[in-house]
């Protein structure tokens, strides 16, 4: 086999087509500046964000990342403490 078709052969089995709508692991550990092995860990703890297996490739669906962000966001007027009763 020619050395150009193999390089073709395998640059098309490890290029991943994007899907619309949902964000692969890798763009969303730069996203939300963690590591990938961050991502890997929240998985097995079923913390963070929403995510989906598809090939054994694992993606973020846009939206529900975006949910869970502003999930996260802190208010601090809501932070006060509250007088207790006497």
């Amino acid at each position: 086999m020619p050395a150009d078709r193999q390089s073709k052969q395998r640059t098309s089995r490890w290029k991943r087509k994007r899907i619309p709508g949902y964000t692969p692991e890798a763009d969303t550990a730069d996203e939300l500046n963690v590591s990938t092995r961050t991502l890997r860990k929240w998985r097995q703890l079923r913390v963070g964000p929403p995510w989906v297996e598809i090939a054994r490739q694992i993606h973020y669906p846009d939206e529900a990342r975006a949910a869970w962000i502003k999930s996260r966001e802190v208010h601090p007027d809501e932070l006060i403490r509250q007088p207790e009763a006497a």
